[in-house]
């Protein structure tokens, strides 16, 4: 890791700065311009349509910033994912200066510049939030303090104090082409320490999924939690049993598809926002004493996946979470009722009787009971219809969790080299590419694997 010291000199800003909620004014005075000689981010180091954006905006007289993520992860060596720009356009102009531009978002009003199936996310400077500053009614709150929508517009400063961690509230200037600093993020960088802006518990009633975020960024960064930071978490995590379930699922995806989900498991268990998202995950790992190597095996696994660039499925995941407690309640045999409906009643039960956590959508409701229930029928080794079996679209991941389940001494070695002698005959295109590529579309590849003639 690169070490940054913070710069000596700087710009003052003496504009007034509305206050927010949980956030000190102080800061306003500490606003820095990062000189030469400090960190400096070039416009070679972004991708072409970011520098078309902020050329546009520029050109057009208005300021354009480069902010979060993009920023941090460029000053640590790390290959951002994407890059947010910020500037102080309306979102209705931001449409009349790029040719495809799409309005979206009823908390946060953004704009997204296309360009073809790319697209290039611009939010507008945010103001102060604070309501008796706010007659318009731009921002509304819930009854717990949570931000339902937050569409006043303000300046840079102001926008500063609505970040949530001070990693990411860094901004590089396309005009000046410099970084400007005003909570003191680069030494947070350099000493890999989580900050949050402003009062811990104010800022996690604003938004719960912040909980979540922390952890994320702990675990990818390696960052250490700010104590002050950390310690509201575990009795603030009943706030996430009020978040829509699309903003959990999202976030859990970033958990567990960033090639670090070994180490956000266990954040998410240090801070006990794992008995939030899976509440009946927590009490089988207490009461199995071979759980935690099943669990860790199958992130481990995805990690290793994601690194060598090949695809992981959060269904996956969640099938291995949901594994354990089904069948702590499936009958061992001697039932009337096949297995497999019993593993697949199961989990619907589970699902349908939990009062919190996350929940899976109907499509992945329904590929996780193909690969939960045919756990029966690959344990029993059939010898008719094995081709079948093995064309079936989820068979690779249903033989994946057969194979950790050997960690849980549920299956012995013998039904494992049965499989696996045949597996090398089953497709080995992943089962989500499979359905993208279905037998509906000419010119493409047929269920098979076979070429398609176009008539």
């Amino acid at each position: 890791m690169r070490y940054y010291r913070q710069p000596n000199k700087g710009v003052l800003h003496t504009r007034a700065v509305p206050s927010v909620a949980g956030v000190s004014t102080s800061i306003k005075t500490t606003a820095l311009k990062i000189n030469s000689g400090e960190p400096r981010i070039a416009a070679r180091q972004l991708p072409s349509n970011v520098v078309r954006v902020l050329r546009g905006l520029h050109r057009a007289g208005y300021r354009a910033c480069v902010v979060g993520g993009g920023v941090r992860d460029l000053l640590l060596d790390l290959r951002p994912k994407d890059f947010d720009i910020v500037t102080d356009a309306r979102p209705e102009q931001v449409k009349k200066l790029f040719r495809r531009v799409l309005l979206i978002g009823r908390r946060f009003r953004l704009a997204h510049v296309m360009f073809g199936r790319e697209f290039i996310e611009v939010a507008t400077f945010r103001g102060s939030g604070n309501e008796a500053s706010d007659p318009e009614g731009s921002v509304v709150r819930g009854t717990n303090g949570r931000i339902l929508r937050d569409n006043r517009f303000g300046s840079l400063e102001e926008d500063v104090l609505r970040r949530d961690f001070t990693i990411n509230a860094l901004y590089w200037d396309y005009a000046d082409k410099r970084i400007i600093d005003h909570v003191g993020g680069l030494k947070d960088i350099a000493r890999r320490r989580l900050r949050l802006i402003g009062e811990p518990r104010l800022r996690f009633e604003e938004d719960p999924v912040r909980m979540l975020r922390a952890a994320r960024f702990a675990a990818k960064l390696g960052c250490e939690l700010d104590v002050r930071c950390a310690e509201p978490i575990p009795e603030m995590a009943r706030l996430l049993r009020a978040e829509p379930p699309a903003r959990l699922l999202e976030e859990v995806r970033k958990l567990f598809l960033g090639g670090h989900a070994v180490s956000s498991f266990e954040e998410l268990r240090r801070f006990g926002l794992l008995d939030e998202l899976f509440p009946f995950l927590g009490p089988w790992m207490d009461a199995e004493p071979r759980a935690e190597g099943f669990v860790r095996d199958a992130l481990a696994a995805t990690d290793k996946r994601l690194s060598e660039g090949s695809h992981a499925s959060l269904m996956f995941l969640l099938c291995v979470f949901y594994w354990g407690p089904i069948s702590r309640v499936v009958a061992p045999g001697g039932s009337r009722i096949p297995r497999y409906t019993q593993i697949t009643d199961a989990f619907r039960r589970m699902v349908r009787d939990s009062q919190y956590g996350l929940r899976p959508t109907k499509k992945m409701m329904a590929d996780m009971e193909h690969v939960l229930g045919r756990q029966a029928l690959l344990q029993a080794r059939p010898r008719r219809r094995v081709n079948q079996t093995l064309k079936h679209p989820l068979f690779r991941p249903a033989y994946r969790l057969l194979c950790l389940r050997r960690r849980l001494g549920e299956i012995d070695e013998q039904c494992v080299l049965y499989w696996r002698k045949r597996a090398g005959s089953a497709p080995s295109r992943s089962w989500s590419k499979r359905r993208r590529h279905g037998p509906g579309r000419a010119g493409g590849r047929s269920a098979n694997g076979n070429e398609k003639k176009v008539r």
